[in-house]
């Protein structure tokens, strides 16, 4: 019924591993006990983004059941974000952009505009632009942070993780949840 991804189960597979760390997820939540939450959480990160690349695949592919491939980008991205959304990425891309346009910005005062790029100038158009870069990178990270905290909240992880479970069961008897509703 699916495609050449029906012939290998690592569809079902991606499922029901996301599917088992997300249930461990919201279960076991943060621990001093244990370090299973720590273990869950690192794999959860990479299973997550196999989950959102597999989610990917099966729409290019585009004769998969729509819950699977919603289930998988949903949970991959309630996985993923668990880790990602607690690096600051607005900072650090805005301090990169700085050093390269200072860096380049020296070269150029070098070879031609050594009269006009004084350090100076340099220094204050690497400013400029790292806070303007900055400012739109916190946005969009404060937004993908909100999103994130809602999808990898445990309650939600948990119901995310039984429907990956669910879909994963339905594949293998070769139907799936958007067959049952849809």
């Amino acid at each position: 019924m699916f495609s050449n991804l029906a012939t290998s189960p690592i569809v079902e597979t991606a499922l029901l591993v996301g599917g088992f760390i997300a249930i461990l997820i919201g279960i076991v939540g943060r621990s001093e006990k244990t370090s299973a939450d720590e273990v869950a959480l690192f794999l959860g990160f990479f299973v997550g983004a196999f989950m959102i690349f597999m989610g990917i695949v099966l729409y290019t592919e585009g004769n998969w059941p729509p819950s699977a491939m919603i289930v998988l980008i949903v949970l991959g991205l309630g996985l993923f974000f668990r880790v990602f959304r607690k690096i600051k990425w607005a900072a650090i891309i805005a301090w990169i952009v700085g050093g390269l346009t200072g860096y380049g910005l020296y070269l150029l005062s070098k070879i031609a505009l050594a009269s006009v790029l004084t350090p100076t100038v340099i220094l204050v158009i690497v400013l400029v632009l790292m806070l303007i870069v900055y400012f739109l990178l916190k946005f969009l990270e404060d937004t993908v942070s909100f999103f994130g905290a809602i999808l990898s909240f445990r309650p939600i992880l948990f119901f995310l993780g039984m429907g990956a479970i669910i879909e994963a069961v339905l594949l293998f008897l070769d139907t799936s949840l958007y067959a049952i509703f849809g």
